[in-house]
C-alpha cells in the first residue's frame, strides 16, 4: 500500500518550485539586470531546473 507524503514534504516539493517561477519571475523580468549578458528572468529561470529536482528529492527523504 503506497504512503502519502505529509503536507511538509508536498509543499517543500511542489510548492517552493511554483512559487519561485510562477510569482517570482514576472517580477524579476522588469529588472535590467544581467548576469554575464543573459537577463535575470533567464538565469532564475535555468537555475530552478536542478533546484526542483533537489526540491522533490528532499520530498522523497521526507516522506
Amino acid at each position: 500500500m503506497p504512503t502519502f507524503p505529509n503536507r511538509r514534504a508536498v509543499a517543500l516539493g511542489f510548492g517552493i518550485p511554483c512559487i519561485a517561477i510562477v510569482l517570482v519571475a514576472p517580477f524579476l523580468s522588469c529588472l535590467p539586470l544581467s548576469v554575464f549578458g543573459i537577463p535575470i528572468v533567464f538565469v532564475w529561470i535555468f537555475a530552478w531546473f536542478p533546484l526542483t529536482s533537489l526540491c522533490l528529492w528532499l520530498c522523497e527523504r521526507l516522506r
